[in-house]
């Protein structure tokens, strides 16, 4: 029965969210302590107080993300900022949180290590003065710092984090800019690499590139070329992310294609229960008023049709799904329960 599996999955869930393996970040081994930072639940802390906690802490303004080296961390953080700026969304995380206990259980091991990383990226943010102007200046063009990641990714061949003299060798589209009229390509090397690695230790982080893009208008600047770099590691990605797709096991669907499945459901159901953009009718809100179970799902379910419009949170529940086993599971077991209320406000509509 439904029930029965409901109970499996949940049981399944548990056992993998409490073990020590999960412990890790996406992405980067260097992401942050694996210290529980949030207090454990007391009668004196509610279950939505303790998230409310730790989702402002790990809310970030988007200039500080671009200090985080990992790209799934900044996704994560991307998208709890957006969720944080849509109530309905913010609603709908919160109550999946008190509801569903093996899910909160995975949920806290994500946010105890989200918040390590941070925090550390507010220090970062908040270490170099030269770097305070150029990011309020790109709060308001919504670019600056983010051409500058995107560059810096693209330069960092191994991930690591930081750059060393190779690998800025190795880009033609750094080279392109920085070089000065007259100087050939060792020699602007050289000079960057002086310029930027403000330490001495021989390596260029992203927060010495930021402050070299911030005092150097030519790095603030994305030409043709580095565009179309851009654009062809985003394609090679895309193929890679199709081929890895196709190698499902078992013949079961691989994850990224299940949630795509999901994803594209939701906004069925957000259509066909009239609660699209373009309608101007949608029959969840009087039952959203309920603080009974199903009026609970329904408020997970509005949720679910804003965040799945909007591409940060969207992306982010991605990551959460592929990457985090016991999400991944808490995720088809929600998906289920919405489509049982689905089914119900369905029937209801056309009785």
């Amino acid at each position: 029965s439904f029930r029965s599996e409901v109970m499996r999955c949940i049981v399944l869930i548990a056992a993998l969210a409490t073990s020590p393996c999960l412990a890790f970040q996406p992405g980067s081994s260097r992401a942050g302590s694996r210290t529980a930072r949030f207090a454990p639940l007391s009668a004196k802390v509610s279950t939505r107080e303790r998230f409310d906690s730790m989702i402002d802490e790990i809310t970030l303004p988007a200039a500080t993300i671009e200090f985080i080296d990992s790209p799934k961390q900044r996704v994560l953080f991307k998208g709890a900022a957006a969720a944080v700026a849509a109530p309905a969304v913010r609603e709908a995380f919160a109550i999946v949180y008190e509801d569903l206990g093996p899910v909160r259980v995975a949920g806290d091991l994500i946010f105890n290590s989200l918040a390590g990383v941070a925090e550390t990226a507010k220090v970062t943010a908040g270490s170099e003065p030269r770097l305070q102007a150029d990011a309020a200046e790109a709060a308001a063009a919504g670019s600056a710092l983010s051409t500058s990641r995107k560059l810096f990714d693209l330069i960092d061949a191994d991930a690591s984090g930081s750059l060393d003299r190779a690998e800025l060798a190795r880009s033609p589209e750094l080279v392109a800019i920085i070089r000065t009229e007259g100087e050939d390509d060792e020699a602007a090397v050289d000079r960057f690499m002086a310029t930027a690695d403000d330490n001495g230790d021989g390596v260029i982080s992203f927060l010495e590139f930021a402050m070299a893009a911030a005092t150097d208008p030519s790095l603030r600047l994305v030409d043709e070329a580095l565009s179309a770099a851009l654009a062809q590691q985003e394609s090679l990605a895309a193929d890679a992310a199709v081929d890895k797709a196709a190698r499902g096991r078992f013949g079961r669907k691989p994850p990224s294609e299940r949630f795509d499945s999901m994803l594209a459901t939701c906004l069925e159901w957000e259509e066909t229960l009239g609660c699209a953009p373009t309608m101007t009718e949608c029959d969840l809100e009087e039952r959203a008023a309920f603080e009974d179970q199903e009026g609970r799902l329904v408020k997970v379910l509005r949720g679910s049709f804003e965040g799945a419009r909007c591409p940060p949170v969207a992306e982010a529940l991605r990551v959460c799904y592929m990457e985090y086993s016991p999400l991944r599971l808490g995720g088809d077991i929600i998906f289920k329960l919405l489509g049982k209320v689905v089914d119900g406000q369905v029937k209801r509509l056309n009785s």
